[in-house]
């Protein structure tokens, strides 16, 4: 059963989206021209290499608890989790280590790439160190929101580059002035000439936007009190509106690219959120009674 909090959250952002969504189809151009500054703009250079890593973080985070958790369960259920969150764990904590370098610090080359592993192995090995000394019970209040923040970056990433692909969406930056070749979110083009690997015609929808609007992922880890959960949903609408409109002034995408990233990865959270039984905002008569229950709860199968 969906609680009135998570109710309202439902009901603020497809009214927010919709308004939103309805502005930029008619000044999409024209916002881009207003904002492009590729060039110059600290702030566009700054979330254009760190925008997307709320999206690794989560998942290292969630795949490091999952790990954690089953310390003292059967070998083989211990073995089939570990090695699956193992997998997350790793590949999440390269990307933000590679990504760091290679965006941040315009660093390239196969040392990178061995940098970037020994780094990430390091990080969660101290990670679990740290997560030992954690109660499994406490733990294990999260696996289920664990769980749904996996599927869930996992999901946004896929529709994302999917739609990329088949929407054939030409960048602003790539028009190189010539804006007759400007085309409304709402009238795909198709797959493009090299369609898979070509980055120009994949402006529709915006990868960096989807993932920096996971942050509100985070909701989901942040003890059960609503206050901490929006502060923390305070915090993610911050770094996406900014990790958006970065994009938009790189040139990368529209405003309803931006705008249609961040409805995938939200659609996506509600969606899991319901299916794995996690709400954002738990209705709470009694924070420790509630605590109770979750520890208590089983571990999601």
């Amino acid at each position: 059963m969906t609680t009135k909090g998570t109710k309202r959250f439902i009901w603020g952002f497809l009214m927010l989206w919709v308004v939103f969504m309805a502005i930029f189809t008619f000044y999409d151009l024209n916002l881009s021209k207003a904002l492009y500054n590729e060039h110059e703009s600290q702030f566009g250079w700054f979330f254009e290499a760190f925008g997307e890593h709320p999206a690794f973080f989560v998942l290292f985070a969630a795949s490091s608890i999952l790990f954690s958790t089953v310390r003292n369960e059967r070998l083989v259920k211990k073995i089939v989790v570990r090695l699956v969150s193992g997998l997350f764990i790793l590949l999440s904590g390269f990307s933000i280590i590679s990504i760091a370098l290679m965006r941040g610090y315009g660093l390239a080359g196969n040392n990178v790439m061995l940098i970037s592993i020994a780094i990430a192995v390091l990080i969660a090995t101290l990670s679990q160190w740290l997560l030992n000394r954690i109660a499994v019970q406490t733990l294990s209040q999260y696996n289920r929101a664990a769980w749904a923040a996996i599927v869930i970056v996992f999901a946004e990433i896929l529709l994302v580059n999917v739609l990329k692909i088949f929407w054939g969406r030409m960048r602003f930056r790539n028009m190189e002035g010539d804006y007759s070749l400007f085309t409304s979110w709402f009238l795909p083009q198709g797959i493009q000439e090299n369609g898979v690997t070509s980055e120009a015609y994949k402006s529709f929808p915006s990868g960096h936007s989807a993932n920096g609007w996971t942050m509100m992922l985070w909701m989901l880890f942040m003890p059960f009190a609503s206050k901490w959960r929006n502060i923390m949903l305070v915090c993610a609408v911050v770094w996406g509106i900014c990790t958006s409109t970065s994009r938009v002034i790189m040139g990368d995408h529209f405003a309803t690219d931006v705008l249609f990233g961040a409805f995938i990865t939200i659609t996506c959270m509600l969606l899991f959120c319901k299916l794995f039984k996690v709400d954002l905002y738990p209705d709470l008569h009694n924070d420790s009674s509630v605590q109770l229950k979750d520890i208590n709860a089983p571990y999601f199968r």
